[in-house]
């Protein structure tokens, strides 16, 4: 159909004005070659165009989309060697205390217990508070978000209606930037064990890297109104996707870390 119009608009209507104002056929032949060459140039540097611009976009979104950051790669922060490795040093600490008077050894064993439950105590209320100003952050976004969200269910259906959604969509966007921001601010607080303060800087990344997605997501939706193009609603769902499945791993990294500060 598209090609039909551009055959009847471009070439068939052109040709038989030119031909009706001119009665010299031959003149009018060599006038209408050169328009159809001209045209047909402009025609061929349009496609090639178009294209190269469909490769641009294609790879600008691939590079997000296969971006090593954003895939799910959760791994424990806390694997099997590392824990062999501890027992076994526990084990020979142990030893090496049995030359020791027992009395001794009680004393120690308690002074340590008791240290491991305010370190305990001490590294759980910082999780804790850590959390709550994670969350506290992103509720900024939250709300928006969430608005913003009941229109991307059925983007076709709110199609017609997306001039009174346009203004919610760049405040949504607005305020992802501004919890990026935020996050990059925020400091993070330091644990009795250092693998365990990694574990934070990790997921600070993890939720951060989410609504640098989301921002992403919503200038998609934006593009989408502008231009109607059905190729952003396939950025728009898999940029939300992507985020999603950094939320999960910022999820999983407290849990394990929570585990593991239970079992010690």
């Amino acid at each position: 159909m598209r090609w039909t119009l551009v055959f009847l608009f471009l070439y068939f209507i052109p040709l038989i004005i030119l031909f009706r104002n001119y009665k010299n056929f031959r003149r009018s032949c060599i006038y209408g070659s050169i328009y159809v060459v001209l045209a047909t140039t402009i025609v061929i540097s349009n496609m090639y165009m178009s294209g190269l611009n469909k490769i641009k976009e294609a790879l600008y979104y691939q590079s997000y989309a296969s971006d090593e950051r954003y895939k799910d790669k959760y791994v424990s922060n806390f694997d099997k060697q590392y824990i062999q490795e501890d027992e076994s040093e526990k084990n020979i600490q142990k030893e090496n205390n049995t030359q020791v008077n027992n009395d001794t050894d009680q004393v120690e064993e308690v002074n340590e217990e008791k240290e491991s439950k305010i370190c305990e105590e001490t590294d759980s209320k910082k999780i804790y508070n850590f959390k709550k100003d994670i969350y506290d952050i992103e509720r900024v976004a939250l709300i928006p978000m969430r608005e913003c969200m009941v229109y991307t269910k059925d983007i076709y259906k709110n199609l017609h209606n997306i001039r009174n959604i346009k203004e919610d969509i760049e405040y949504a966007q607005y305020t992802c930037k501004e919890v990026v921001k935020t996050y990059n601010k925020l400091d993070i607080p330091t644990l009795s064990n250092e693998d365990y303060t990694k574990v934070l800087v990790n997921a600070k990344n993890d939720v951060k890297k989410a609504y640098e997605l989301r921002e992403k997501a919503m200038e998609s939706a934006n593009k989408l109104i502008e231009t109607k193009n059905p190729k952003y609603i396939g950025k728009l769902t898999e940029y939300l996707h992507l985020s999603d499945k950094q939320i999960e791993s910022f999820k999983e990294r407290l849990n394990d870390l929570k585990e593991k500060i239970d079992e010690n």
